[in-house]
Parts: C-alpha cells; sequence; structure tokens
C-alpha cells in the first residue's frame, strides 16, 4: 500500500531553514520535496488558467450569436405604403389603382388594401372612378375587390352607391350583388345586383329595380328578367 508522508523541513534538525518552507512528499516509494511559495504559484497559475478558458468561452459563444444571422420568417408579410398598380392591355390602359396602405398575403397572391382609389376605363375611353374604404387585389389573376362605402362616378354625370364592388379582368366587368342605388342627373334607380360592362359601357341593375323621375314627379318599380 503506498504511504503518504508530509512533514515540515522547519521541524527536522538535519535540515535547517533556508528562507523558504519545504515540504516532502513520500507517495509509492518516491519522494519529491517542493517549497511552499511553489506550491501557491502553482495553484495561481491553475486558477488563472481555468479562468481564461472561461472569459474565451463565453466571449466565443457571444461572438457567435452576434454572427450567426437570423432566420427569416418564410409567413412574415409584406407591407407597404401609397402603392400604386396599372393595368394596360396592348399599350392600352384598363385600370389603374392606389391604396394608402397594403399588405402583401403570400398564401393566394393577394394584397389587403385600405383607403382605394380606382379608375376604370372603358372601350372608347370612358372613365368611371371608384372609391372604397377596404378590398383585396389579387396580383395572379387581376380580381380586384372593393366593400365598405363603395362609390363609382362616370364621367357622364352617374353616380353608383353599394356595399361590396368585383372587378373580372377576364371579362372587363364590375358587378356586385348588393343592393344598389344609381343616381343621374335626372333620375334615381334602385335595385339589387349590378353588372357593369366596361366593353359595352352599359350598366344594367339585375332586380327588383325601382326608377323615380324627379322631374315629372313619377315613380316606376320594374321586375327585371332573371
Amino acid at each position: 500500500m503506498a504511504r503518504r508522508r508530509i512533514h515540515s523541513a522547519q521541524n527536522d534538525p538535519l535540515h535547517p531553514p533556508k528562507g523558504d518552507v519545504r515540504m516532502t512528499l513520500e507517495m509509492g516509494g518516491m519522494r519529491r520535496s517542493i517549497t511552499l511559495r511553489s506550491l501557491i504559484g502553482v495553484i495561481i497559475l491553475g486558477s488563472l488558467g481555468l479562468v481564461g478558458v472561461l472569459v474565451w468561452q463565453a466571449l466565443t459563444l457571444r461572438s457567435t450569436e452576434k454572427i450567426s444571422p437570423s432566420k427569416p420568417d418564410a409567413s412574415a408579410d409584406l407591407r407597404l405604403d401609397r402603392v400604386h398598380y396599372t393595368e394596360t392591355r396592348e399599350g392600352v390602359k384598363e385600370w389603374e389603382m392606389e391604396a394608402t396602405s397594403a399588405v402583401y398575403r403570400k398564401e393566394g397572391d393577394t394584397m389587403v388594401l385600405e383607403k382605394i382609389r380606382a379608375t376604370f376605363y372603358g372601350k372608347n375611353q370612358e372613365i368611371y372612378h371608384l372609391v372604397g374604404e377596404k378590398g383585396k387585389f389579387n396580383t395572379q389573376t387581376k380580381v380586384i375587390e372593393v366593400y365598405d362605402g363603395v362609390t363609382i362616378d362616370s364621367d357622364d354625370g352617374y353616380h353608383m352607391r353599394t356595399r361590396s364592388l368585383k372587378y373580372q379582368a377576364d371579362q372587363k366587368e364590375l358587378h356586385t350583388s348588393d343592393p344598389v342605388e344609381l343616381e343621374g342627373p335626372s333620375m334615381l334607380v334602385e335595385g339589387v345586383g349590378m353588372v357593369v360592362d366596361l366593353n359595352r359601357e352599359r350598366v344594367k341593375i339585375l332586380r327588383d329595380v325601382t326608377t323615380t323621375l324627379p322631374s315629372l314627379d313619377w315613380k316606376k318599380s320594374v321586375r327585371s328578367a332573371r
């Protein structure tokens, strides 16, 4: 069995002190003599080395956190202010639209719009001005939906009001299934559902039509064919 013995050289008459305390370590048949000052120095150096390692690890971790780029959120929406769109076909302008703000939804390729103003052009450049509080625009199909306080004004003096309206780009039509009020220079037409054919420059109220002629003080209800 290994023997371990430690004694101070100060108490050994055969080894008088020489200004430092010397210790003798005996283990496994081997004897080593070290000074107390050397032992303390080794302990201090070991402690400093451990502190250095810990500081290096902390700095490396912090540096890694700063350098590593953050991953983009794949589901994040794109928010825009003051957007403006223009659609042309064979060099002829078909419509233009602007909104005070827009949010792009990647799913469905849809822009959600606020405070919309749009202008649609008929075949002979008849102009229809549309205004609405909110809406959506599909960037692929070019379908525009507007709702909340929708109004349309034509260049020939007609004013239309309804709750919602949709523009079909493939048919060049504005249509709604909501109640509609159409007011002209000399008449007022009310009904449910409306189609504005921009190619033919024709407006049609679909059903439950009531026409009022203020100049004649005469009111006529007409049930349109479905």
